[in-house]
């Protein structure tokens, strides 16, 4: 039996102490991402539909989220003028999420933005560990769910 009290051991547990980090993390990013007048899910799908004009179902798998909450994503990011609803010339019957000039410049301020709140986050690190954790989470994605990595 361990000499160290349930709580202990629990909050020393890697997987809670990741969940936690994860936890801070994502309150950071929503603080900081508000600035913008967004949240980190339209954000997330923000920069998907930024690198290229995607359906909304593919929007929905990219971003993992619901179709409801995806619908709601979508209608705030065209309520702010950052994407609009396009005909796909291939299949008149759908749309594509196309990014506006103004979305694709609040994607790129943000993104700027975001890596030195991320620095900052990790700054206890040195760039030497924070490239080994990022290299030791995306084997950890990789083997928990090949399709996050």
């Amino acid at each position: 039996m361990s000499t160290r009290g349930a709580a202990e051991r629990i909050s020393m547990a890697t997987g809670y102490m990741l969940a936690r980090l994860g936890d801070f993390a994502r309150q950071r990013i929503e603080v900081e991402v508000g600035g913008w007048g967004l949240t980190g899910k339209e954000l997330r799908v923000l920069a998907y539909a930024h690198d290229a004009a995607r359906s909304q179902r593919d929007l929905t798998a990219l971003a993992r989220m619901d179709r409801t909450t995806m619908t709601e994503v979508i209608n705030t990011l065209e309520r702010l003028g950052y994407v609009r609803r396009v005909r796909n010339t291939a299949d008149r019957r759908k749309y594509l999420i196309t990014v506006t000039e103004d979305g694709a410049r609040v994607v790129e301020e943000v993104l700027a933005h975001m890596a030195k709140v991320e620095a900052d986050f990790l700054g206890a690190l040195t760039p030497a560990e924070r490239s080994l954790l990022n290299d030791m989470v995306a084997r950890l994605f990789t083997a928990h769910d090949p399709d996050c990595a």
